[in-house]
C-alpha cells in the first residue's frame, strides 16, 4: 500500500529548488526545439532559390570568386524575408489563437518564451551556412580566378539570423499581422535605394545589409567591419526583444555594448576608399603602369593586375579562333589590352567628385579607344554571351571589320548581308564550346518576333555584336547569325572557306555567295528596309551607314 504524505518529507526538503534562471532556460530550449522545426520547414523553398541562383553562376566557363563572394548574399534575401515573417508569426501565434492569457499563468516567464523563439532562429541560420559551404565547394569545381572572401560569404547566413531576430523583436513591439510584411517592403525599398548609381560613391551605401559588389576592385568594402556591423545589429535585435519584458543589469550592459560595437563598425566601413579611387584614376590615365603584359603565340596580352589570372582563358579563346582562320590572313600584330572607361566606373553623382577624369568626360568616352587593339571588358564572370563577343572581336581583327564604334559619333556600321560579317560570327563562335549558345541567346533576347507583326523579316532585325558592354564596330542581321550557326554544322567548312578567303572577306561579297560555297540555304541579302535594333544603348552606340 502506498502512503501519500500531505506535507513535504525531509527527503523532499533535501533537494534544492531549481533556480528561476535554469527553469527559464529549459523552457526556452523546449520552445526552440519545437519552433526550429517550423522555421526549418519554411526554409525549404527559399533554400531551393539559393541553390538555383548560386548554382546558376557555375554555368560560366570561368568564375571569378571575388565578385561571387560579394554577390552571394543576394540569393539569401528571400530566405531572410521568409525567416522574418515566420518568426514574427511564431511569436504572435498565441495571440492569434487566444492562448496568450493561458500561457501567462504558467510559471515560465514571457522572457523565456521570447528567448526560445530567438534560439529557434539558429535552425535556418545553420541550414543557410551549411548550404553556403556546399555551394562554395561546388563553385571551386569549375575553372576559377581569384579567391573567396570569407567575411563576405558569411553575410548571407547572417542576414537570415538578423531577419529572424528582427521578426521576434517586431512581434514583441508590434504584433499586428501586417507588421512583418511591411518590414520586408521597407527593407526592400532601402536595399533598392542604396544599390543605385546615385549612392555608388557614398559611404552610407555600406550601411545596407547587402550591397551589390560587381565593382569589388574599385569600391572595396571593409568586409570585416561589415561583418562586425551585422553581428552588432543581430545582438541589438535580440537584446531589444528581451528588454521588452523588463530591464536587467546584464541585458542593459549587453545592449550598450552592442550599440557601441555596431556604431564603431558602421563608422569604420563608411570610410571612403581614397587610395582605391586614386588607383582608379591612374588606371584610367596611365593603364600601362598598372598592367602586366605577356606574349603567347605572337599575341601580346596586357591585363590589369586584378585580372591577370584571366590571361590563360583569353589566350585559349584567341587560339581557338585562330585555328579556323587561314594563317596567311592572320594579322602580324594582335594585341589584347584591357582599358578602363567611364562605363566600367559606373560613376555619377557624388562619386564623380573623387575621379577628376570623369566629371568632364564626354559620353563617348565610355567606349573603348580605337587603337587597333582588342579590349575585353572588365565585367565578369565570363558567360557564354561574352565569349562569342570576344571571339568575334578577334575574328574581326583578322577579317578587317571595325573593332569599335566610330570614335567621332559612336556609330556602328551596318554589315548585314555581307559574307565577311557572317565569317566573323562563325569564327568567333569557335572561341569556346559554349559560344554558339551565346549567339542563340542574343537572338532570343532581342526577340525578332516583336518586329514581325510590322511586316519585318529576320533580315530586318539587327544588333551590334557586344562583349558585355564593349561594343564592336559593326552590326549584323539575325539572318546573318542564323547562317553562321548553320555553318558550324558543316563538315570541312574551314577548309572550303580558307580556299576562298580573299573572295569571302571582300566587302562586296554577299552572304548569299557564302551560303552557295557551303551548299546552305540562301539567306536574305541587301540592306534592311526599316531595321529593328536590339541590344543597343542609343547613348553608347548608334546604327550608322553600311560598312565599307
Amino acid at each position: 500500500m502506498t502512503v501519500t504524505h500531505p506535507h513535504p518529507t525531509t527527503e523532499d526538503l533535501a533537494v534544492p529548488p531549481k533556480r528561476p534562471a535554469a527553469f527559464e532556460w529549459q523552457v526556452a530550449v523546449a520552445i526552440a526545439r519545437r519552433e526550429s522545426i517550423r522555421l526549418a520547414r519554411a526554409s525549404i523553398v527559399p533554400l531551393l532559390v539559393v541553390v538555383l541562383m548560386q548554382g546558376g553562376s557555375i554555368r560560366a566557363d570561368i568564375l571569378d570568386l571575388r565578385p561571387s563572394s560579394f554577390n552571394s548574399p543576394f540569393a539569401y534575401l528571400l530566405l531572410a524575408a521568409t525567416t522574418l515573417v515566420v518568426s514574427h508569426r511564431a511569436v504572435t501565434r498565441s495571440r492569434r489563437d487566444g492562448s496568450e492569457e493561458l500561457l501567462n499563468t504558467t510559471p515560465a516567464a514571457p522572457r523565456a518564451r521570447t528567448a526560445g523563439h530567438l534560439l529557434a532562429v539558429l535552425a535556418p541560420t545553420t541550414i543557410a551556412a551549411l548550404t553556403g559551404l556546399v555551394l562554395a565547394w561546388y563553385m571551386t569545381q569549375t575553372t576559377t580566378v581569384g579567391s573567396f572572401v570569407p567575411s563576405e560569404l558569411a553575410v548571407g547566413p547572417l542576414l537570415v539570423a538578423g531577419a529572424g531576430c528582427l521578426g521576434v523583436l517586431l512581434a514583441r513591439m508590434w504584433p499586428q499581422r501586417l507588421t512583418p510584411y511591411l518590414a520586408c517592403v521597407a527593407i526592400a525599398a532601402m536595399e533598392l535605394s542604396v544599390n543605385t548609381p546615385l549612392l555608388v560613391g557614398s559611404g552610407a551605401r555600406w550601411l545596407a545589409f547587402w550591397v551589390e559588389g560587381s565593382l569589388w576592385w574599385l569600391l572595396p568594402r571593409h568586409s570585416t567591419a561589415h561583418l562586425v556591423y551585422l553581428l552588432g545589429l543581430i545582438a541589438m535585435a535580440a537584446v531589444g526583444a528581451l528588454l521588452r519584458h523588463g530591464l536587467t543589469r546584464r541585458l542593459v550592459t549587453v545592449a550598450v555594448a552592442s550599440i557601441a560595437v555596431t556604431a564603431g563598425a558602421a563608422a569604420a566601413q563608411m570610410r571612403q576608399p581614397q587610395e582605391e579611387w586614386k588607383r582608379a584614376n591612374a588606371m584610367f590615365a596611365d593603364p600601362a603602369s598598372h598592367q602586366r603584359c605577356f606574349e603567347r603565340d605572337g599575341v601580346n596580352y596586357c591585363l590589369f593586375e586584378e585580372f591577370t589570372e584571366l590571361g590563360d582563358h583569353f589566350a585559349a579563346m584567341v587560339g581557338s579562333v585562330r585555328a579556323v582562320v587561314p594563317e596567311r590572313a592572320w594579322p602580324s600584330r594582335v594585341e589584347v589590352t584591357q582599358r578602363v572607361t567611364a562605363l566600367d566606373f559606373q560613376y555619377v553623382g557624388p562619386a564623380a567628385e573623387h575621379l577628376p577624369h570623369l566629371p568632364d568626360m564626354p559620353r563617348s568616352r565610355i567606349r573603348q579607344p580605337d587603337d587597333g587593339a582588342i579590349h575585353p571588358g572588365l565585367e565578369f564572370s565570363w558567360s557564354s554571351v561574352q565569349e562569342p563577343g570576344f571571339g568575334v572581336q578577334v575574328a574581326s581583327a583578322a577579317i578587317g571589320l571595325p573593332l569599335v564604334p566610330d570614335p567621332k559619333d559612336g556609330s556602328v556600321c551596318l554589315a548585314a548581308g555581307q559574307a565577311r560579317a557572317v565569317l566573323a560570327l562563325w569564327a568567333g563562335a569557335h572561341a569556346t564550346d559554349d559560344a554558339p549558345a551565346g549567339l542563340r541567346w542574343l537572338v532570343d533576347q532581342a526577340d525578332p518576333d516583336r518586329a514581325r507583326p510590322q511586316g519585318r523579316s529576320e533580315h530586318d532585325a539587327v544588333l551590334p555584336i557586344a562583349e558585355a558592354d564593349v561594343y564592336g564596330g559593326f552590326a549584323v542581321s539575325f539572318a546573318d547569325i542564323g547562317l553562321a550557326l548553320r555553318m558550324l554544322e558543316v563538315d570541312g567548312a574551314a577548309a572550303r572557306i580558307a580556299e576562298r578567303w580573299e573572295l569571302l572577306t571582300d566587302p562586296a561579297t554577299t552572304s548569299l555567295q557564302l551560303a552557295d560555297v557551303l551548299g546552305l540555304e540562301p539567306p536574305a541579302t541587301g540592306p534592311p528596309r526599316d531595321p529593328f535594333i536590339g541590344h543597343m544603348e542609343p547613348d553608347i552606340a548608334t546604327l550608322g551607314p553600311p560598312c565599307r
